[in-house]
């Protein structure tokens, strides 16, 4: 389920993993996230539904659709969801954000 407020460009993302996933290359991909300050360098990992920890009954509580990349040089894994995207996002070379 794609919320509405992931139409902002992280449905293009989900909708292109979704494809890859179905092909099953998804874990051959390799990422280039563009953000103000750093360039990260990734490949994907998973793919899951989240929150932001406020209690079901806030008017504070979101849920949305998160995405788990490993960073190539630190191996560390970070999210991306539709409040943490990229300014551009390339995969393969090919620009998706």
């Amino acid at each position: 389920m794609i919320y509405e407020k992931e139409h902002n460009g992280f449905s293009k993302l989900i909708d292109f993993i979704l494809e890859h996933w179905q092909a099953h290359t998804v874990y051959d991909l390799r990422f280039r996230f563009v953000y103000a300050d750093k360039i990260i360098e990734a490949k994907y990992d998973t793919m899951f539904e989240s929150d932001n920890g406020e209690e079901l009954d806030s008017p504070e509580y979101d849920e949305y659709n998160a995405m788990a990349f490993e960073d190539l040089a630190t191996h560390e894994l970070f999210e991306v969801n539709y409040k943490t995207l990229p300014k551009e996002l390339y995969c393969n070379g090919k620009r998706i954000l």
